[in-house]
């Protein structure tokens, strides 16, 4: 994300961290008209105080990425921010009222585009332990909406270029004026001859309707990086529904689910298991193989080890951009059911002399 990771989003918004939906919607609101740059033409801090509170809006008003930034921050929701005031306005004029033209088309739509930005698409993926833990890669099927190809994702049938609005000029927008507090302000609202788009379409492409969009099954290869956690969401830039007119496509959110494994556990970046160790070894101390997520490793066992200690196979653990972890392992001393005559002589001289 663009905005600073020093600045808390709840903070950019003025509201606590257990705010509402509708607190965060109406505090976005307040901000968003103060720093609007149609009320400070001139200030490119407004300008850029104006991006910041969407970015935090854009984040802290879907459930999904506020969880995810509330639990790891900035980096857990993978948002790269807006690049451009069209973008802003795009996505949440609606929530402005009449001041600024409401709807969604707004100042995005003056060049005469009726551009928008595709749907995100949220996608649950289980995956195996050991994939999890080693990281790898998995090829998922996604129900989305792709650009036509016929049209090139325009809408318009053979390529036919959509006709100039007669009455907004090709802006999209409209002025007017309204008292506000004494004095009189004026702004911009959508075109109700055009909608705001600047423009009357041409004929509808035929293979898609004039949506420029085509219903598919889409293949993803979906990168899985080691030490990926469960309940952990991943974001695929771009990946999402195609746009709308030509808008950029939305993004694929993948919610990763875990497997359990037989044998190992997790712990951080550690991983942990038990080992069984024959009573003789672990009287006398040797050697044992353990399995790890990396392949089987043998394991010194101190003379004297009891039961339920815990012994660390450095280096062993998952090994992700955080660092490196380790296998703890936790002895299990096994018994014979039977024991040799001699051998059981030997251990009743030993327990009466103990």
């Amino acid at each position: 994300m663009s905005t600073s990771t020093k600045e808390d989003l709840y903070d950019l918004l003025g509201v606590s961290r257990d705010a509402t939906q509708d607190e965060i919607q109406k505090a976005y609101r307040k901000m968003a008209l103060k720093y609007h740059p149609d009320k400070n033409p001139d200030d490119p801090k407004a300008a850029e105080k104006f991006k910041k509170v969407s970015e935090a809006y854009e984040i802290l008003s879907d459930p999904e990425k506020r969880a995810s930034y509330d639990r790891g921050g900035m980096d857990a929701t993978g948002f790269q921010g807006f690049h451009s005031n069209e973008e802003i306005y795009s996505q949440f004029g609606d929530i402005f009222g009449d001041l600024f033209g409401g709807g969604r088309a707004t100042r995005g739509r003056r060049r005469g585009s009726p551009r928008r930005r595709g749907r995100d698409l949220h996608f649950a993926l289980t995956i195996p332990f050991l994939e999890a833990v080693r990281g790898g890669s998995h090829e998922i099927e996604v129900p989305t909406q792709v650009a036509c190809q016929e049209c090139g994702g325009s809408g318009a049938a053979g390529g036919a270029e959509p006709s100039t609005c007669p009455r907004c000029h090709g802006t999209g927008e409209v002025e007017q004026e309204v008292e506000r507090r004494g004095g009189f302000f004026s702004f911009s609202s959508a075109c109700p001859e055009c909608g705001g788009t600047g423009v009357r379409p041409g004929p509808a492409c035929t293979a898609c309707g004039g949506t420029g969009r085509k219903a598919v099954q889409k293949q993803i290869r979906v990168n899985i990086p080691a030490g990926v956690e469960d309940g952990q969401t991943l974001r695929l830039a771009g990946q999402g529904e195609a746009g709308i007119a030509g808008g950029p496509p939305g993004d694929l959110y993948i919610e990763i689910h875990v497997q359990p494994h037989p044998q190992f556990r997790r712990d951080g970046l550690n991983i942990r298991s038990d080992v069984k160790v024959p009573v003789g070894i672990a009287i006398l101390g040797g050697q044992v193989d353990v399995p790890t997520i990396h392949g089987t490793v043998s394991l010194k066992i101190p003379p004297g080890t009891s039961s339920d200690r815990v012994l660390r196979i450095r280096g062993q653990g998952i090994k992700a951009k955080q660092g490196t972890g380790d296998h703890l392992v936790r002895v299990v001393v096994t018994v014979p059911k039977q024991v040799p005559p001699e051998a059981e002589e030997v251990i009743r001289k030993y327990l009466m002399q103990a």
